[in-house]
């Protein structure tokens, strides 16, 4: 009977335990505030997220080609609002996990938000605020992104 008692107890504790991670968990990652779930930064303002750019750019991707966990696109670039990029650029980007920018295509028009990834190739400065599809002469934020960039950077890319 006292063996019987303790399995009882040891299965509540167990239980309780489960409940409260399963229900912690939607808090712990994100619980749909509209901010990134994956392991990235996610900026607030327009003044944070275009400081943490090392460049923004406007321009066309030309081609795409997989490697490993990862897409690699080909940049044609037609405007620069901030650092130095070439007139093509490689733009590298996670096409598993929670880290995928769902939006970029081969064809479309964007306005990227850049960080050196090294010599040859930049990363988006994350998945969610990092380009803005550029369309009808306007430079609109995705479904999850609700930072606008500035006039000035705007002004740049038109």
């Amino acid at each position: 009977m006292r063996r019987h008692r303790w399995l009882a107890i040891a299965m509540a504790v167990v239980l309780l335990a489960v409940v409260g991670i399963v229900g912690f968990w939607p808090l712990s990652t994100g619980g749909g505030t509209g901010n990134s779930a994956a392991d990235e930064p996610y900026y607030a303002t327009t003044a944070e997220l275009e400081n943490s750019a090392e460049a923004i750019v406007r321009g066309t991707i030309a081609s795409t080609r997989e490697r490993a966990d990862e897409t690699i696109a080909t940049v044609h670039v037609t405007a620069v609002a901030k650092g130095s990029a070439g007139p093509t650029i490689d733009v590298i980007y996670a096409t598993a996990g929670p880290e995928i920018p769902e939006g970029l295509h081969r064809g479309g028009e964007f306005v990227l938000l850049l960080q050196v990834r090294d010599e040859t190739a930049w990363n988006l400065v994350n998945t969610t605020q990092g380009y803005y599809p550029f369309v009808d002469g306007r430079a609109i934020p995705a479904a999850d992104n609700s930072v606008t960039l500035s006039e000035a950077v705007l002004r740049s890319v038109s």
